[in-house]
């Protein structure tokens, strides 16, 4: 296995299986969804790093990347939903849930992430980055807690970090861009 895949598992094992660190990161809102699931994310890219380019199944029902991208947005919007969050603290089988689909989402993007034009890459990143920002400021201006699990004063910290994170994935997307206007003279 290529070291950047074992990196992946040995990740997402320490995620999964050091009741301790799972505990630290579930403890606060802001660190659960602002450093969990973007390392759940990050350990599934991995893990999709290692995986065969050319699936034939792939190439012929993805050609161009757009079920990979929508797969992970559908799965960006239920984590950003605060009951989701919820059930995943209270219960286990939704904990496992969140942490298959975040690994999932972040390895069927390294798989597709060949077949993105410069427009579709831009596109599913600037949405994941308004979508995000847009969570963000929805929890930084609640006034009531929107989560059983964690206060109102960690839910405005994890509405700034969702901004910074959308800032950062509109930044993405503007780089994405970059190969339409560059000049390869």
């Amino acid at each position: 296995m290529k070291r950047s895949g074992g990196l992946g598992l040995l990740l997402l094992l320490v995620l999964l299986c050091l009741p301790e660190v799972r505990a630290w990161m579930e403890s606060r809102m802001s660190l659960h969804m602002a450093l969990e699931l973007p390392l759940l994310f990050f350990a599934g890219w991995l893990i999709g790093s290692v995986a065969p380019r050319r699936w034939p199944f792939l190439a012929r029902v993805d050609a161009s990347g757009l079920f990979s991208a929508t797969t992970a947005s559908c799965i960006l919007a239920l984590w950003m939903v605060p009951a989701a969050l919820d059930m995943a603290v209270l219960d286990p089988a939704a904990a496992l849930l969140k942490y298959g689909m975040w690994v999932l989402a972040g390895g069927v993007l390294q798989t597709a992430r060949s077949r993105f034009t410069p427009v579709i890459a831009a596109f599913f990143l600037a949405n994941a980055g308004w979508m995000t920002a847009s969570a963000g400021l929805l929890y930084l201006d609640a006034e009531q807690q929107l989560c059983v699990n964690y206060l109102v004063d960690d839910q405005r910290t994890t509405g700034f970090a969702l901004i910074a994170w959308g800032m950062a994935l509109g930044a993405w997307a503007l780089n994405a861009l970059r190969p339409l206007v560059v000049d390869t003279r």
